[in-house]
């Protein structure tokens, strides 16, 4: 690469981390609630182990991370839906998220998922799903909200 292109790279990327560039971020596709859903999931960050999913929850337009967002957990294990395969866990400051759970079983006929309902202040929440590539330990899946609510 040439000295003027690393240059101007350097230099966009100064003038978006001191916010003088905004970048934007389109929300979440939410999707309807799932039946198996039941709110006040307990607080816990692992229901297991095999499979680890991070993310990072940010705000629609600016892209900044939503720190206290709720992110709602939710899947099938081997026998099915359970409160055993539920949990909360909340963004840190940097709005990133991280939950710990068995790798998710097929269920109603649909590949491996994990159902995510997500909720912070000033933004309204969405129901969405993550779908675990089969094989894989780790996973990230990134939620943009969209202000509101």
């Amino acid at each position: 690469m040439n000295k003027a292109f690393l240059s101007a790279v350097c230099l966009i990327l100064g003038l978006v981390s001191a916010g003088f560039l905004a970048a934007e971020c389109t929300a979440t596709d939410g999707e309807h609630l799932d039946a198996n859903y039941k709110p006040e999931a307990p607080m816990r960050s692992s229901v297991g182990s095999g499979y680890v999913l991070t993310g990072t929850v940010r705000a629609s337009g600016d892209c900044k991370p939503i720190p206290g967002a709720t992110v709602e957990l939710w899947l099938a294990g081997p026998g099915g839906y359970g409160d055993n395969y539920t949990g909360t866990v909340v963004a840190d400051k940097a709005g990133h998220y991280r939950f710990q759970s068995p790798f998710p079983s097929p269920s109603t006929g649909r590949p491996p998922h994990i159902h995510m309902r997500i909720a912070a202040d000033g933004f309204l929440p969405i129901q969405t799903e993550c779908f675990p590539r089969t094989g894989t330990a780790t996973g990230v899946f990134d939620i943009v909200l969209e202000p509101g609510g």
